[in-house]
């Protein structure tokens, strides 16, 4: 019998996003809300973001919301705790992440960061590097 080869497929991703945990006990809805109102922007709630498990058919589905300024940043909050999974299983306390695309250089994320700190809600919220993620391959989309 002919031993087995075994291939693995590595890839290096690009993350063109700046990224924050943020720890809030409400729900997804009203944290959005609190957002709107410190940066005058519109979350809206999109179709749930599904990620697949590994087993055939194992998925869990997590809360999604984007805004758009009028310079085109473009803002993600997404949820890390669904019913049958974590999305990043390595920052478990975290209840949403708080991605930025579409940024320029002079995009001040510490101001932006304060800014959800000064929120009543929030209890905590740090910046986090994508690239420190093991499983940071679970937030591409867009």
């Amino acid at each position: 019998m002919a031993a087995k080869k075994v291939l693995k497929l590595e890839a290096d991703y690009e993350y063109d996003f700046l990224m924050a945990g943020v720890i809030c006990s409400y729900k997804d809805y009203r944290f959005c809300y609190e957002l709107n109102e410190a940066f005058d922007l519109a979350f809206k709630r999109q179709e749930d973001y599904k990620l697949y498990l590994g087993k055939p058919g194992a998925t869990a589905l997590f809360s999604f919301y984007v805004a758009e300024d009028r310079y085109g940043i473009k803002y993600y909050v997404l949820s890390n705790k669904s019913v049958h999974a974590t999305l990043i299983p390595e920052k478990p306390a975290f209840d949403y992440f708080f991605i930025v695309k579409n940024y320029g250089a002079r995009f001040d994320f510490p101001l932006v960061i304060k800014k959800i700190k000064d929120i009543q809600m929030v209890t905590a919220i740090a910046e986090l590097d994508p690239l420190e993620l093991k499983s940071s391959d679970n937030l591409l989309f867009d």
